[in-house]
């Protein structure tokens, strides 16, 4: 019989199997199925079995002869519920890892917190998955396990920068957003009214920054982060700090904003019907609004911004800020070297529907919605020419400075025009002033060396022969040398890091078109456009320009 070769322990808390030495059943094999029924009739079936053991203990019992000498082996025993915690590697999870009772004690709460407690788990604890585990556990079977994420970490969330709202629009925008008609039209040449501040009327406000939030690990170490950046508010020309908030400009003056990286300006603005004949030249201290066209022959010359409603045609517009105009610029070849008699000159940026045949400089950007046709531009930043729906956009023919970025839909001529684009053309002065930092260097370093050698003949003469006068302009006039090498080797990695960044920021850059007859230019590197192109993408790398396809998320 069964009961002869297994037992349970006094004490209740293991099963053991005899083998060799015990009769069993008629002699016949006992195989491990009848151990297991033996368990369960005895009650036992939930404690921990080992199978191995079993297996060997079978086995044994098996092959041996009735006289062999006995051998108990632990077939299984009662187990109590058991808890272990586990971090991950970066201390930003931890889980807990629960094995099922096996006919023992299931487990605790207490057993949960003690052991958090002892793998030192102490912060982002999930108290109600803690509730939930412990309710699950009572539910395994033996041998089932939990492996539960219970604590996390949180990473440190770093400030966020001040900013500028501007609490009124941007005269630039306009011309890229036509007022819309009841039927959902556009209608371009309506572009609404001009942009129009009143005295007192909110202009911008300062968004302070934010000093972030720490983050932990589960083990409760402390993740430091960083605040925002400082952004400091400055009450420009026409606007002053609110008496409310001083973090909000107000107009001072009824006149045209003109939005600043840290405020806003506000111009006191001559309105115009249109500037012609009638009107004569035109030349303001402040902002100029022509809600007509400019003319033919005409100048117009103001410190602030130039707007203009209409047309310019064959003009001069000199602006100290930027020059908006509603729709185009129109100017002409005026003899065979091909003169333009049309200039827009720019302290900032120049926007406008479209150019042909014009002049245009700007100090910082030149933004056209349709196209530029055989024009000639120097423009400090870049040169952006699409409009809202990104489908059109021409550059074609004319010559083309820029010191950083030209984008465009399409790129060049159809037809026979040749294109000129010419990427970071300040790379030969920067280069020049290179040669005459080292030239500078070279000679003040060998003056230096004279003067310390001078200085080490006078330490050879007894200190009571010296010439103190000597000594004190030696003295002096290598400490000015070595303030002016200093000062040059900093001016060198300047201008070596402007070198590297002009490489970096120029590029050329056709949304949809790159036509034949472009000639592209960055820096002193050349590259010549034979055949059309798809959306390109002309940039430096590897002492070369590299063309490859564009990529609008690229």
């Amino acid at each position: 019989m069964l009961d002869d070769i297994l037992r349970v322990s006094q004490d209740g808390q293991r099963v053991y199997l005899s083998a060799g030495n015990v009769e069993h059943t008629n002699g016949q094999p006992i195989e491990k199925k009848q151990i297991k029924d033996w368990l369960v009739s005895n009650q036992v079936d939930g404690f921990f079995c080992f199978d191995d053991t079993i297996e060997s203990a079978l086995t044994k019992l098996n092959a041996s002869p009735d006289d062999a000498e006995s051998e108990d082996f632990i077939i299984a025993e009662r187990r109590d519920a058991t808890i272990e915690a586990r971090i991950a590697d970066d201390k930003m999870t931890a889980y807990l890892i629960v094995n099922g009772a096996c006919g023992g004690r299931g487990l605790k709460a207490d057993d949960i917190l003690s052991t958090l407690r002892d793998a030192n788990i102490v912060r982002g604890i999930k108290k109600p998955t803690l509730q939930k585990l412990l309710s699950a556990s009572g539910k395994l079977k033996p041998g089932e396990y939990l492996d539960v994420p219970v604590a996390f970490g949180r990473q440190p969330i770093a400030g966020e920068d001040a900013h500028l709202v501007y609490l009124i629009e941007d005269p630039t925008e306009r011309v890229r957003r036509p007022k819309q008609r009841e039927d959902g039209t556009v209608d371009m040449r309506d572009l609404g009214e001009m942009v129009m501040v009143k005295q007192g009327q909110p202009l911008a406000k300062l968004i302070p920054e934010t000093s972030g939030y720490e983050g932990f690990t589960v083990t409760g170490s402390v993740l430091s982060t960083s605040s925002g950046q400082p952004m400091t508010l400055t009450a420009h020309p026409g606007s002053e700090f609110s008496n409310k908030d001083p973090n909000i400009l107000v107009a001072t003056m009824a006149g045209i904003p003109r939005l600043q990286k840290d405020g806003v300006a506000v111009d006191d603005a001559l309105s115009l019907d249109a500037v012609d004949v009638g009107t004569g030249h035109v030349n303001f201290e402040g902002s100029v609004v022509i809600k007509g066209d400019v003319e033919v022959g005409m100048k117009v010359t103001a410190s602030g911004t130039v707007t203009v409603g209409g047309v310019v045609e064959s003009a001069t517009i000199t602006a100290g800020a930027d020059i908006i105009v509603q729709n185009g610029i129109i100017g002409r070849q005026v003899a065979a070297d091909s003169d333009i008699n049309c200039t827009l000159i720019a302290e900032g940026n120049i926007v406008a529907k479209f150019a042909q045949y014009a002049t245009l400089c700007a100090n910082q950007n030149l933004e056209l919605t349709l196209h530029a046709m055989h024009c000639k531009t120097h423009v400090g930043q870049s040169i952006i020419i699409t409009d809202a729906t990104k489908r059109k956009g021409t550059l074609a023919g004319g010559q083309h400075e820029v010191g950083e970025k030209v984008q465009a839909v399409i790129i060049g001529a159809s037809a026979g025009a040749h294109t000129y684009i010419h990427c970071f053309p300040r790379l030969p002065i920067l280069k020049r002033e290179l040669v005459n930092l080292n030239k500078s260097w070279e000679e003040k370093s060998a003056q230096l060396d004279k003067i310390q050698a001078a200085e080490k003949k006078l330490d050879a003469v007894p200190e009571e022969k010296r010439d103190a006068a000597m000594v004190e302009r030696i003295s002096s006039t290598r400490e000015h040398l070595s303030t002016e090498l200093s000062e040059i080797e900093a001016t060198v990695e300047e201008t070596d890091a402007a070198i590297e960044s002009g490489y970096k920021a120029a590029s050329i850059i056709a949304t949809k078109s790159l036509l034949n007859r472009v000639h592209c230019t960055i820096g002193e590197d050349k590259h010549v456009i034979h055949s059309e192109h798809g959306p390109s993408h002309l940039f430096y790398d590897n002492a070369a320009i590299e063309l490859k396809p564009y990529q609008a998320n690229g």
